[in-house]
């Protein structure tokens, strides 16, 4: 399934299967999932339905990398060529010139034949059978269903070519035809396969640890609390943490980053990475099912579903354009006609030209496949974007909030102080925290809130002289206050200074922290608007205020806290933590790595995926204009036409595919 065509091609087949109930299609995945009644068809009744059409199914879990109809199919494609260059070495034989036969269309008559060798005819005949037999079980079922897409316009086309006697022209059009579909299937597949890799770093045993003995079993059975053994060259078979041994670890197609990252005993590790120099022993947090690459798989496989503004956009230019179009070429062959302008044959074959020249399929592909690109080399850079919508979101970003700890600051607080509570004060304390309660949380322990909760003043002020050293204070013991400082980052200035210059405008620190602490990190960061001390619900607010000042407001966060404000904001970003599950199922999108640095990356990437796309529908309509001028001065041929069709889809499906390669991250420091 490499286009929009064979959807509808496939909606209008499986629709008359009784049993099927509803149809979802992912084209540039080439995923179709059918729901349906057991009771009415069943699995084969639904593979015999696709395969009537001369296409082929396998459940998604078992697909295989190879098929032999694929193989099949490209020795029906190389036949038509081979036969189509044997007639053209033949005409050439026999003295006659093969451009003249390919550009020379005179319809003065009824019927108009060029005159060529008779076996050269045969190899053009043959090669039309060849070529056509890769599709015309499409176009059959395209002409049962009365729904008129590429397949049926190139069979009819040729047809007419016959008719006309241009056995030429017709073998030509049947060996571009096929080729542009081989080609464009292998573009796609090569998209699909980035996509599969992530799949694939998923090792299918493990080492499992049993006292003083250990022994080989499938990855997916480990549950949490076993321990694995990972030796030097292996991959990670499971998210978990460090018992014993050092080793370098290469995380780079989960998180992006360029080095391997030290581990030792209680360091995090995640299933799929890559143990290059050390042994390992592993105690598994998570089951197999519920692996950071497990998650982030299932997330780039519904992202599918949430489509861009501009693919909508696509899709409905091509339902109005595909009738109009269609309406032209009706004109084109039977107006002059009729006003005694030209004979029949001359305009119907103008008439088929012009349909085969305005095929909307490099439209219905561009944005697509574009899309699946940039998310699919997102994911690899350790960005994930739950879907179209979002990435071009991300794309349009105008100004970008975000919390302090971990994002601005190195996010290792040290405890800087602590101080012993008397019994009073500790009953302070208490009656605070329940009162947060009441609240539903996400209240700091800040000045502004401790009397707010109706702690005394003299309480009051000792939590303000707290955090009047930069600090962030917590109560985490009982009838002990604690003073945490975490140092600001050290690139935040530049990568804030990245986003400005990426056209993010307004960057503003939405911070749960004292405003000291909040001031620190901002001046260290080049960022000057600061709201500090705000409760979960307030940050909702702000982002709401500025989502309506600027049109365009995300929100990075990293805690349960942020997952309000990531909510309301154009394009929630969550940091990929432990302390950030809830935040991560609100957000949109999911870093892994350097919050900052991931962000100004995901805003970088996702404007090229814009440009890109703006780039794709241009060339289309610039090709099919370019065509269609051509066709509405007779000078275009029916070989010119697939031409037109077959370039545009390949040039726009190539430009989407260049996404596969991001740059590297354009504001780190090497």
């Amino acid at each position: 399934m490499d286009c929009g065509e064979e959807v509808s091609l496939l909606r209008a087949q499986l629709s008359r299967v009784a049993g099927v109930r509803e149809l979802h299609f992912d084209v540039a995945r080439g995923l179709m999932e059918v729901e349906y009644s057991p009771d009415a068809t069943s699995e084969e009744a639904i593979r015999a339905a696709v395969e009537s059409i001369g296409m082929c199914c396998e459940k998604w879990a078992a697909r295989p990398e190879r098929r032999s109809a694929r193989d099949w199919s490209a020795a029906a494609l190389w036949v038509s060529g081979g036969l189509l260059a044997g007639g053209m070495g033949l005409q050439v034989w026999h003295g006659e010139g093969v451009v003249e036969t390919l550009l020379a269309h005179s319809h003065a008559g009824a019927v108009h034949h060029h005159a060529m060798p008779a076996a050269a005819l045969v190899c053009y005949a043959a090669s039309i059978v060849a070529g056509a037999s890769l599709f015309w079980r499409k176009a059959w079922a395209a002409l049962r269903s009365a729904r008129a897409d590429m397949n049926l316009l190139v069979a009819v086309s040729l047809a007419g070519a016959a008719v006309l006697g241009e056995w030429a022209e017709g073998a030509t059009l049947a060996f571009l035809y096929g080729l542009s579909g081989r080609l464009e299937s292998l573009s796609l597949e090569r998209a699909r396969r980035s996509v599969a890799r992530l799949l694939e770093l998923m090792p299918a045993q493990a080492w499992l640890v049993h006292g003083d003995h250990e022994h080989r079993v499938e990855a997916e059975t480990l549950q949490p609390g076993a321990r694995v053994r990972v030796k030097p060259g292996e991959r990670v078979p499971c998210d978990g943490a460090v018992l014993e041994g050092e080793s370098l670890v290469d995380q780079s197609l989960l998180t992006g980053e360029s080095v391997a990252v030290e581990k030792r005993a209680g360091d995090e590790v995640f299933a799929g990475t890559l143990n290059q120099s050390g042994t390992l022993l592993v105690e598994v947090r998570r089951a197999a099912h519920d692996t950071r690459l497990q998650r982030m798989l299932r997330m780039l496989e519904e992202s599918g579903s949430r489509k861009a503004e501009s693919e909508r956009l696509v899709e409905r230019f091509a339902r109005r354009y595909t009738p109009a179009v269609l309406l032209l070429a009706l004109a084109v062959a039977v107006v002059p006609p009729l006003l005694g302008r030209g004979g029949w044959s001359g305009w119907l074959y103008h008439g088929m030209v012009v349909l085969l020249i305005a095929c909307p399929c490099a439209f219905v592909i561009s944005t697509p496949v574009t899309v699946m690109a940039a998310l699919a080399s997102a994911a690899r850079n350790g960005v994930l974007v739950k879907g179209g919508a979002f990435l071009e979101a991300a794309g349009r970003l105008k100004a970008l909030a975000m919390d302090r700890a971990g994002i601005l600051t190195q996010g290792e607080p040290r405890l800087a102080r602590s101080e012993t509570l008397s019994e009073e004060q500790r009953e302070e304390v208490v009656q605070w925290q329940r009162w947060r309660a009441v609240r539903g949380g996400g209240i700091p322990l800040t000045p502004k809130w401790a009397a707010a909760g109706g702690m005394t003043q003299a309480m009051t002020e000792r939590i303000g002289a707290l955090a009047g050293e930069g600090c962030t204070v917590a109560a985490r013991q009982i009838g002990v206050l604690e003073a945490w400082c975490d140092a600001p980052l050290a690139a935040a200035r530049r990568q804030v200074e990245a986003l400005r210059k990426l056209g993010v405008e307004r960057i503003v620190l939405l911070a749960s922290d004292p405003a000291p602490a909040a001031e620190a990190a901002a001046r260290a960061a080049g960022i000057t608007e600061v709201h500090a001390e705000l409760s979960a619900e307030e940050k909702a607010r702000e982002i709401e205020r500025l989502q309506q000042e600027t049109g365009a407001a995300g929100m990075l966060g990293d805690c349960v806290a942020d997952a309000e404000a990531m909510k309301r904001a154009a394009l929630g970003i969550s940091v990929a933590s432990p302390s950030a599950e809830a935040a991560q199922e609100t957000a949109d999108v999911i870093v892994t790595g350097p919050a900052l640095e991931k962000t100004a990356f995901l805003v970088a990437h996702a404007r090229r995926a814009l440009r890109v796309i703006r780039q794709n529908i241009g060339l289309a309509l610039a090709l099919k204009a370019a065509f269609l001028a051509a066709a509405a001065t007779g000078k275009a041929t029916l070989w010119m036409a697939v031409a037109a069709d077959a370039g545009a889809t390949l040039v726009v499906t190539l430009n989407g595919l260049r996404l596969l390669r991001a740059p590297a991250h354009p504001f780190r420091e090497e």
